[in-house]
C-alpha cells in the first residue's frame, strides 16, 4: 500500500513549512501545488513561499507541480485534486490519496495508527476527530467524522473538492480511524490572509462566507470566559461541536511555532 499526498499552498509560509515536513515523512509521494486561483490576488505567493520551495524542490518523494487551469476558484481546485494524483506512478487501485492542508497536523504517534487504519480499512475512506483553532492555539471547535483521504478505485471521482464518489455516483462512506486526531489551524491567520481566504470562498459561490471575515474581526474578549459570550457567533464562523478552551498538547511539529503563544493573531501585521 502506498500513499499519495496532495498539498495546496499560498501565502501560508509559517504553517506550510511544518505541514510539508510532516506530510513528506508520512506520504510515499507528496504532490505540491503552489498558487492562488483568484482574480483579486497575485497568483504566486508573496511571503517567501516560492523562494522556500526552490530550496527543497529536489527532496525525495516531493513532486512540485504547476497548474494551467482557468476558471473559478472551486473549478481550478477541483481539477487539481481530481487530475494531479492520477499523474502519479503510485495512482493504482488499493493505494490511497490524502488531501493534506498546509495548516493541518498530527501527533507523531498518530501517523503509524493512520497508516495501519488504511491497511485494515473495510471502507474506502477514513474519518477522524478534527480540532479547529481560531484566533490562537487555545480557542477551538471540534468536528467529528471528518474525511481527508480515500482509497483508489478505478472510476472514482470527486464531486466537489472533497467528496469522493464511486463510478456509479454513490458517495464513498468512511470509517473512523481509531486513535487519530487532527489539529487544524485554518483560522489562526493574519487578517490579510484570512480576508483573502474568505474572498476566494465567496468567488467559488459559498454564500455562507459572506460577512464571515467581518464577524471574525469583530469578536472581542479580555479574558477566556469572555470568549463564550460570542460562542454562537464563532460557531457561525468555524462550525463544530462546541467552542472550548483547548488545554491539551499540540503536535510536536508545531511545538516551536512562532505563533504558539500569540493571544490574538489579528494583532500581527
Amino acid at each position: 500500500m502506498k500513499i499519495i499526498g496532495l498539498m495546496l499552498t499560498w501565502n501560508n509560509l509559517e504553517f506550510f513549512k511544518c505541514a510539508l515536513e510532516q506530510a513528506l515523512a508520512f506520504c510515499d509521494e507528496l504532490i505540491l501545488v503552489e498558487g492562488c486561483h483568484s482574480k483579486h490576488y497575485p497568483r504566486r505567493s508573496t511571503d517567501g513561499t516560492c523562494e522556500y520551495i526552490e530550496t527543497i524542490r529536489d527532496l525525495p518523494g516531493l513532486k512540485v507541480r504547476d497548474f494551467n487551469f482557468n476558471g473559478k476558484y472551486n473549478h481550478v481546485q477541483l481539477l487539481i485534486r481530481q487530475e494531479f494524483p492520477k499523474k502519479s506512478a503510485l495512482y493504482e487501485p488499493g493505494n490511497w490519496v490524502m488531501h493534506w492542508d498546509d495548516d493541518m497536523f498530527f501527533f507523531n504517534s498518530t501517523l503509524p495508527k493512520l497508516r495501519t487504519a488504511m491497511q485494515k480499512a473495510k471502507k474506502d475512506s477514513l474519518t477522524w476527530l478534527e480540532h479547529h483553532f481560531i484566533y490562537n492555539f487555545r480557542f477551538c471547535t471540534t468536528l467529528r467524522d471528518r474525511a481527508n483521504c480515500h482509497r483508489i478505485i478505478n472510476g472514482t471521482y470527486l464531486s466537489g473538492i472533497s467528496t469522493p464518489c464511486y463510478p456509479n455516483g454513490k458517495r464513498i462512506q468512511g470509517e473512523e480511524a481509531e486513535g487519530v486526531e487532527l489539529f487544524h489551524y485554518g483560522f489562526v491567520k493574519k487578517p490579510d490572509r484570512l480576508k483573502a481566504r474568505m474572498l476566494m470562498s465567496m468567488e467559488k459561490g459559498t454564500k455562507a462566507s459572506e460577512g464571515k471575515y467581518e464577524q471574525w474581526m469583530n469578536v472581542k474578549w479580555n479574558k477566556d470566559t469572555d470568549i463564550f459570550k460570542s460562542e454562537a457567533f464563532i460557531e457561525q464562523i468555524r462550525p463544530g461541536d462546541g467552542l472550548h478552551i483547548y488545554k491539551g498538547k499540540h503536535p510536536e511539529i508545531v511545538a516551536n511555532h512562532p505563533w504558539r503563544h500569540i493571544k490574538d493573531i489579528r494583532r500581527i501585521n
